[in-house]
């Protein structure tokens, strides 16, 4: 009787510690966690985007603002390598512009594009603003060539028909998302 008690117990037990990691934690320790860096949950779901939003402020809270540190942070929010975007000194003075960011990772971590672009904002040293990102998708038509239907389009030869729009951001002329 006293084992099957001692078994629910070490399982509580390592339940617990699991849900001390932020990628397993769940509900109000996932409240816990976010509360402990500053991050409030608004209408934010577990699953992923308030994990990202969680990570987010913690690598934002480590940064000094240099390119390097951003491009660490955005890395570490969207749970990728800092090769898969890039990130530019503009014309106009403390001002960067993004490029090849791709869209899908965005998507992956479960945040939208302008939550991601206040988050770039909130990641640069005060002063510097965002002028643009350009947000890569993977959307494709099919190849061209002698069709069925005149068209020169085939699908025939392309299985893998559709995926993402791109974007193209001027975080000037969006909404805020609170961070």
């Amino acid at each position: 009787m006293l084992d099957d008690e001692i078994t629910q117990l070490k399982d509580t037990f390592t339940c617990i510690e699991e849900w001390r990691d932020l990628n397993n934690a769940r509900g109000k320790t996932l409240d816990i966690i976010g509360n402990e860096v500053g991050q409030k949950r608004g209408k934010a779901t577990d699953d992923v985007y308030y994990r990202a939003l969680i990570k987010s402020k913690i690598a934002r809270d480590r940064s000094d603002g240099t390119f390097n540190k951003v491009i660490e942070v955005l890395a570490q929010t969207l749970d990728c390598e800092p090769s898969e975007f890039q990130m530019h000194s503009a014309d106009t003075p403390a001002t960067i512009f993004m490029t090849n960011t791709p869209i899908q990772t965005i998507y992956d971590v479960g945040l939208t594009p302008y939550t991601f672009i206040n988050i770039v904002q909130n990641s640069l040293s005060a002063g510097v603003q965002v002028e643009s990102v350009q947000l890569d998708g993977t959307f494709e038509i099919g190849y061209l060539n002698d069709s069925s239907d005149g068209s020169g389009l085939s699908s025939v030869n392309n299985p893998t028909l559709g995926g993402n729009l791109g974007a193209y951001i001027i975080p000037e002329k969006e909404v805020s998302t609170p961070l």
